[in-house]
């Protein structure tokens, strides 16, 4: 039996890139260590690389956030292929410790993370248990490039920690390259040493990043993590732990000094013809023209090959939207467009997302890029932080509804207890993020920052509203004779987290690593 982790797997890899714009660049492979990081050229390809990187667990995330939420569901409910056997498992929370999709969103964050840890080390930049250091580096680059780049990989590396903690709980911290033998006696870290780890890259990113504001953004910086972003993500990290003052100042400063603001509309947001707009403070890039960097997501989520007017090619029909999702949104919400229904009546589950939707010639070949961050998410994190009795809670609120088009503005004397605030804010939320990975980590959330909304209560709702009687057959058939108590008694405290990948704790035979409770 192997003596170290899956994990370590991936972080032993070598290092390979796939470049990113940084994405017109030819793909730079098989870069080695001992050859590479000796410039601040080289530090930018390896950057690049990081970039890259997070493709491929984006290309997963969905499927664990999405689908296990209330606001998508398993689509095709008649096969019983492989794949749609996951998704049923995510949907209807069975999800398996030998999951293939699970193991390799797993995988692919951590081979990103040992991309990083990577670059920060060559360059000698360490996380001292406290704080992220610099020390000094024989590398031909200035102090000012080392700082550049190394603020990138910290904003980086915190972004997938950020994700695992949220979806896995405890985690594996490896905030530097690790030998086997030291992966072999290296266990599962407590959330609160990841989150330590996590503010403090995000501090260090704030400290020595790119401050310039929206409008003065160069050509060569777009699209890079800069000091704004890692503002916005640090503030969604300090919600997720109940800081909310720690919140509320990084929004205030974010709202008044970064030069990012609201779309006009919202379909200029996702706009193939007006990318790193003023709205995306941060967000995976894409370049169709088959050239190995497109986006995956228009093929996935189109339910059949001609939608929407137009041809799709490998379109799977996947993370479909639910009824309820949509009978949600008020009819005159210019938003809901983003959830259209399918002309295929044949199909079980007709709704699909239009804001990644286009024509496609070449499978998982779209332009759309995915955004991570936008100013939308800024003003309702304001708001989030600094609850009803704050008078621009209610403004900023106002101005995502009225950019949405349709909608009459929302009045204090409608949301005049924490209950019908939070539950207006929770709205806003699910109809401006629907299809965009925000809306799990945002039920988790709101136990810690909405108090009168928790997450095991809505799904459970979820799974009675929208899930029966369609799917209860299909439940059964494949899920060991599921009734709706079973199903809906499958939502536990337990079950929000994910199950560690079966392969972590086979393949240690140095160390005991244990399972998150409720899995086998």
């Amino acid at each position: 039996m192997k003596t170290y982790k899956y994990f370590i797997g991936a972080l032993m890899l070598g290092l390979t890139s796939c470049s990113d714009s940084f994405i017109d660049i030819a793909p730079q492979s098989y870069i080695t260590e001992a050859v590479f990081f000796s410039n601040t050229a080289e530090l930018n390809t390896a950057l690049n690389a990081c970039y890259a990187g997070m493709r491929a667990p984006a290309a997963e995330e969905w499927k664990f956030t999405e689908l296990r939420s209330d606001n998508t569901a398993m689509n095709q409910i008649a096969t019983t292929s492989v794949d749609n056997i996951f998704f049923l498992s995510y949907d209807a929370f069975f999800v398996g410790t030998n999951d293939t999709n699970l193991k390799n969103f797993w995988y692919y964050t951590y081979v990103n993370i040992k991309n990083n840890n990577i670059l920060l080390d060559k360059m000698n930049v360490n996380y001292n248990g406290t704080a992220v250091v610099y020390g000094g580096n024989s590398i031909n680059a200035s102090a000012a490039d080392i700082k550049d780049v190394a603020s990138q990989a910290c904003f980086l590396r915190a972004y997938h920690y950020f994700n695992l903690v949220r979806l896995f709980g405890d985690v594996f911290l490896v905030h530097e390259p690790v030998t086997r033998s030291d992966a072999s006696i290296l266990n599962r870290a407590d959330q609160a040493s990841v989150y330590n780890l996590i503010i403090a890259d995000l501090q260090s990113s704030i400290a020595n990043g790119n401050a310039a504001k929206y409008a003065n953004i160069t050509a060569a910086n777009a699209g890079k993590a800069n000091v704004w972003a890692a503002k916005a993500l640090l503030a969604k990290v300090y919600l997720t732990l109940g800081r909310k003052a720690e919140s509320l100042a990084l929004t205030t400063d974010i709202i008044a000094n970064s030069g990012y603001d609201l779309e006009t509309t919202a379909s200029r947001v996702y706009a193939t013809t007006n990318e790193l707009n003023k709205e995306i403070l941060f967000t995976i890039r894409y370049k169709t023209g088959n050239i190995g960097l497109g986006s995956p997501f228009t093929s996935d989520f189109a339910p059949n090959a001609t939608t929407g007017g137009v041809t799709v090619s490998g379109n799977q029909g996947d993370n479909a939207p639910t009824v309820e999702l949509y009978n949600s949104f008020n009819a005159t919400d210019g938003r809901r467009a983003f959830v259209a229904q399918s002309a295929d009546i044949s199909l079980p589950r007709k709704l699909y997302y239009t804001k990644f939707h286009a024509a496609q010639t070449v499978k998982y070949d779209s332009e759309f890029d995915f955004p991570i961050i936008r100013y939308a998410d800024v003003l309702l994190m304001y708001a989030e932080a600094a609850g009803k009795g704050d008078a621009n809670s209610l403004i900023y609120m106002n101005k995502i509804r009225t950019r949405a088009t349709g909608l009459t503005s929302l009045v204090a004397s409608n949301i005049d207890t924490d209950a019908k605030f939070n539950l207006a804010l929770a709205n806003e939320r699910r109809w401006e993020f629907a299809g965009e990975n925000q809306r799990w980590y945002d039920l988790l959330r709101y136990s810690t920052t909405l108090s009168t909304i928790n997450v095991v209560d809505v799904m459970r709702q979820h799974l009675i509203i929208d899930m029966q009687p369609l799917l209860y057959s299909f439940y059964t058939d494949n899920a060991a004779n599921v009734t709706p108590a079973i199903l809906t008694s499958r939502v536990n405290a337990n079950s929000m987290l994910l199950p560690i990948p079966q392969i972590e704790l086979d393949t240690n035979n140095t160390i005991t690593i244990t399972q998150n409770a409720g899995y086998n």
